[in-house]
C-alpha cells in the first residue's frame, strides 16, 4: 500500500534527495540497495534506515543526505561478542513514497528490482552497492612446482535476488566489457570478478580518491592493484 504524503509540515531538504539523479545520489542509492531497509508501522508512519558494523560509512551517508538524525548503536544482548550494528534512521512519507517508485519495497531481500541508473552513475551505484554488500581480497598464493607466488585480486558482490545481479553482471558487460562469475552460495547469488576486470571497475566505480566510500575496501583493491602494476 502506497503511504498518503502529508501537507501538513514543510518539505525538508533531504525529502528532495532521491529526485534528482547525480553521483552522490547514485551511491547512497546503491548502498541502501545493499544495507537498506524501509517499513510502515501500524499508524502509518514510514521510515527508511541504513545500518552497518562500520560507524565511518553511516557516518558518511548522513553527510551526504545532511541529516541531522543521530546515529543509532545496537548491541545483541543474546550475542555479546557480535559486533556493535549503527543505523540511521529517517521518517519520511515522501522519501518511502520515492523509493516506491523506484521499484523499492519492504523485505526487499530476495525481490529486490534494479533501479532506473542511467550509465554514467552505474560506477557510483556500483561503488555504493560494493560498500554494503560486497568484499575485496587480495594475496599471494604458492603454487605447487612454482617458483613465482601467484597474485590473486577479487572483487565479490552478493545479493539474494537473482535478478537483480543478472542485471548488474549485465549492464557491467556491456558498458566495461567484463565477464564475471555468478554462483549460487549459502543461500545467495555470488558475482566474482578477478583481476583483469577488477582493474576495468577500480576507475568505473572510484573515477577519483575523494568520492565517497568505505575506505577499508578500496584500500585492498589498490594494494591488489599496485601488485599488478596498475594503480589510482
Amino acid at each position: 500500500m502506497k503511504p498518503k504524503i502529508s501537507k501538513r509540515w514543510p518539505e525538508r531538504s533531504v525529502e528532495t534527495f532521491f529526485d534528482i539523479w547525480n553521483p552522490d545520489m547514485a551511491y547512497v542509492l546503491g548502498y541502501f540497495a545493499a544495507d537498506g531497509s524501509m517499513y510502515q508501522n501500524k499508524r502509518g508512519s514510514c521510515y527508511i534506515a541504513f545500518t552497518s558494523t562500520d560507524r565511518d560509512l553511516i557516518a558518511q551517508v548522513k553527510n551526504i543526505m545532511k541529516v541531522s538524525n543521530r546515529i543509532e548503536v545496537y548491541q545483541a544482548k543474546e550475542k555479546p561478542n557480535q559486533k556493535l550494528r549503527y543505523t540511521l534512521q529517517i521518517g519520511s512519507k515522501s522519501i518511502f513514497g520515492k523509493l516506491l517508485k523506484l521499484g523499492f519495497t519492504p523485505n526487499k531481500s530476495l525481490t529486490l528490482k534494479f533501479p532506473p541508473v542511467s550509465d554514467d552513475l552505474i560506477g557510483h551505484f556500483l561503488r555504493g552497492y560494493f560498500d554494503g554488500d560486497g568484499c575485496a581480497s587480495f594475496v599471494y598464493y604458492k603454487r605447487k612446482n612454482r617458483k613465482n607466488l601467484q597474485r590473486i585480486l577479487n572483487m565479490r558482490i552478493r545479493c539474494g535476488s537473482k535478478e537483480f545481479i543478472q542485471i548488474l553482471q549485465n549492464k557491467l558487460a556491456e558498458i566495461k566489457h567484463t565477464k564475471g562469475l555468478l554462483y549460487f552460495h549459502s543461500g545467495a547469488y555470488e558475482l566474482v570478478y578477478r583481476a583483469k576486470d577488477v582493474i576495468k571497475l577500480y576507475s568505473f566505480a572510484y573515477p577519483t580518491l575523494v568520492v565517497p566510500c568505505l575506505k577499508r575496501k578500496r584500500d585492498i583493491l589498490i594494494k591488489g592493484l599496485k601488485a599488478f602494476n596498475v594503480g589510482p
